[in-house]
């Protein structure tokens, strides 16, 4: 019986050392099935596409002392151009004259839910003002221009992994919404103040 016993945990031991080898051998192999679990792309946490949004009414400040206003419905990285529609005519200025562009406190804002908010007196921000430079100009893309939704790509060194995470846990609850952006066309990106509302 113990010689039964005996043969028993050795051929287990033996099967034990088999499957490791085996799934050693699998996970060393580059699988091309993408049904496995262990073998799909991992999600990339050091970068976070975030919704935000334009309110309606828009300054834009440019650098001779004047200024012109509307809703931004678009920007354009290859171009270097703004483009602001108002009474259903749509102007395109070039970044370079621009100093800023800055967004009416009691501008009607449509949140990515689309319900609407109006900031000022009724809805305040439940957030600080926060200030995101350096954004590259290619990665911000108006998506809906009639309600002002919008989406950046932030990522290192623009943010940090640990803004990230806190930006992405505030942005479950609440919608960022823009301040102010302004421009930097010979380094081709831009800065934009929002505040979570």
């Amino acid at each position: 019986m113990k010689a039964f016993f005996q043969g028993w945990v050795v051929a287990i031991l033996v099967m034990a050392a088999a499957i490791a080898a085996n799934i050693e051998a699998v996970i060393g192999q580059n699988v091309k099935t993408g049904n496995l679990l262990l073998v799909q792309t991992p999600i990339n946490a050091d970068e976070l596409e975030l919704s935000v949004a334009l309110p309606e009414l828009a300054e834009v400040m440019l650098k001779g002392g004047e200024s012109s206003s509307g809703r931004v419905i678009g920007i354009d990285a290859q171009e270097q151009a703004l483009s602001i529609q108002r009474s259903d005519k749509t102007t395109t200025i070039p970044l370079s004259q621009i100093t800023k562009v800055v967004f009416k406190n009691g501008a009607l804002v449509y949140r990515s839910n689309g319900r609407q908010i109006i900031r000022g007196e009724r809805d305040r921000p439940t957030g600080k003002l926060v200030t995101w430079s350096g954004i590259p100009l290619n990665t911000f893309t108006v998506k809906n221009p009639t309600q002002g939704q919008a989406v950046v790509k932030l990522k290192p060194p623009v943010v940090s992994t640990a803004q990230l995470r806190g930006i992405q846990s505030v942005a479950r609850n609440r919608q960022y919404v823009v301040d102010e952006i302004q421009f930097n066309s010979q380094q081709k990106t831009m800065a934009i103040l929002a505040k979570p509302y």
